[in-house]
């Protein structure tokens, strides 16, 4: 036993720890207060002085400008799911990088199905424009006495030009969409701005749907189509999902 005791009072007592250099020292707990959030909702805040506030583990809401406040547990008591925790939502779709937000593209088959039904559409809409015109000004070779004729002849003048029409704006717009998306992959340079692509989409649309009637009406063709491409352009400035 006197051995043990002997060893026992020879080692040296455990040295105080040293503060870390890099850490402020903690303020008494009479300089700590706990902010209770403006809103209703989200759990008190521990403010720190000279740590700020991420340092007390607080919980804020989001800072975002404007948004619609959103409550999952609305309707719920707050003694059934202890502190209720309140979001703002988004006024705009949120992107990952800044360059994606900076341009409002469609993806290709977004694209294709957009301007092929917005063609077929327009074409159509042209046809029974020019088939009720024609009913209205050309005389019919037989005079027709009841409503029924007149009607069956009304229909088959806009159906007889309608479906032409829609047929081929529908194609325009299949061919103006791919060349679109394939364009502005392909020339994705930050040099070549987006409507110089609908321009060059337009022309080539122009020429290939005329391409068959030979190269003096495919030249004509892409010049209308230019400047359709053009005027896409222009009015996307103003309607954006266009």
């Amino acid at each position: 036993m006197s051995w043990f005791s002997r060893r026992s009072r020879e080692q040296p007592a455990n040295p105080p720890p040293e503060p870390e250099p890099n850490q402020p020292p903690t303020p008494p707990p009479s300089e700590l207060r706990i902010d209770q959030p403006t809103s209703s909702y989200g759990p008190p805040t521990l403010n720190i002085p000279g740590l700020g506030t991420e340092a007390g583990g607080g919980l804020n809401l989001p800072s975002m400008s404007g948004g619609k406040l959103y409550d999952p547990y609305e309707g719920i008591s707050a003694a059934t799911i202890g502190r209720k925790q309140a979001f703002k939502l988004p006024e705009r779709p949120e992107f990952v990088f800044e360059e994606e937000a900076a341009v409002r593209r469609r993806g290709w088959s977004e694209n294709l199905q957009f301007y092929t039904g917005l063609g077929y559409l327009i074409g159509g809409g042209i046809g029974v424009a020019a088939g009720t015109y024609n009913y209205a000004t050309v005389k019919p070779d037989i005079p027709l006495d009841t409503w029924k004729l007149k009607a069956n002849r009304l229909l088959n003048n806009s159906g007889s030009l309608a479906k032409p029409f829609g047929n081929g704006c529908g194609i325009i717009g299949l061919y103006f969409a791919s060349l679109e998306s394939y364009l502005a992959n392909a020339l994705d340079l930050p040099d070549v701005p987006d409507a110089a692509n609908t321009v060059a989409a337009g022309a080539i649309s122009g020429a290939l749907f005329r391409s068959p009637r030979g190269p003096r009406q495919a030249a004509a063709a892409a010049v209308v189509g230019a400047i359709g491409g053009g005027s896409i352009a222009a009015l996307r400035t103003v309607f954006p999902s266009l």
